[in-house]
């Protein structure tokens, strides 16, 4: 390895380092409530150090968020290049959601409470703003291919109670993430309401889905109803032809 290589490689683990120190960091205290300085802590370097990699703290928060954004988009890619029904392909979609929100429950509470609009107000370095719309744009990228999963549901009537693609999918996806949010004590949860919590979000999911099988149900029940109705009609009609038939031979053997 050249002595150029081995110093790419240092300076990207040393990069590394400090973005998982600052992700605990913002985890505990949030984008408003970190520091530089509690990072330098966090990841055992001077505050100088940091500021070799990151241009200030909230370019390394959106960096941060940026890279994340960025793994859920590459899996939601993926899952769709499988080429899967509709319904696993929700499902696989979800799946990924929920492992993106255990990945770091924090850090995804966090990032709820920062009003993006006044973020964008303070930055003023090039970096900085070019790491904001890489955000913007790529949350934009998740819920296109978020939707286009929901949308292909939809059109295979699947979605219980629905009004539209777009609206069905917000609110499958504000569902979730609430659902989610009720994870952090398990047992208050449990106490409270008196569910499971383990797989209480995918039976949150569940709750918009017709099941294939459900569906089967449905038109077996239809087609048997149509079969007994066509039975029906026809020992109907039967009945009125033998009847007809009895009132003829009886005028017939009638005398004259």
């Amino acid at each position: 390895m050249s002595v150029k290589d081995r110093q790419g490689r240092e300076r990207q683990a040393r990069r590394e380092a400090i973005a998982a120190s600052a992700f605990a960091v913002f985890a505990r205290h949030g984008l408003e409530g970190a520091t530089i300085e509690m990072i330098a802590r966090e990841a055992e370097v001077a505050v100088g150090t940091i500021y070799l990699y990151f241009a200030s703290r909230d370019d390394l928060y959106l960096q941060l968020v940026a890279e994340r954004i960025e793994r859920l988009r590459a899996s939601y890619a993926e899952i769709q290049a499988r080429a899967l029904d509709p319904l696993s392909e929700l499902r696989a979609v979800a799946a990924a959601y929920l492992d993106y929100l255990r990945e770091s429950r924090e850090l995804f509470i966090s990032q709820h409470s920062v009003v993006y609009a006044q973020l964008r107000k303070r930055l003023k370095r090039a970096s900085e703003l070019r790491h904001f719309n890489e955000v913007i744009e790529k949350s934009h990228a998740v819920w296109k291919l978020y939707e286009r999963t929901v949308r292909r549901v939809f059109d295979a009537g699947l979605i219980v109670n629905s009004t539209d693609p777009k609206k069905t999918a917000a609110v499958m996806w504000s569902s979730l993430n609430g659902a989610f949010m009720l994870m952090g004590d398990g047992n208050f949860f449990r106490d409270l309401t008196g569910l499971d919590p383990e797989h209480f979000v995918e039976e949150t999911l569940d709750s918009y889905i017709k099941t294939p099988a459900s569906s089967d149900q449905t038109r077996a029940a239809l087609n048997g109803a149509s079969t007994h109705r066509h039975k029906s009609a026809v020992r109907t009609a039967r009945a009125k032809i033998n009847k007809d038939r009895d009132a003829a031979q009886l005028v017939a053997s009638a005398p004259a």
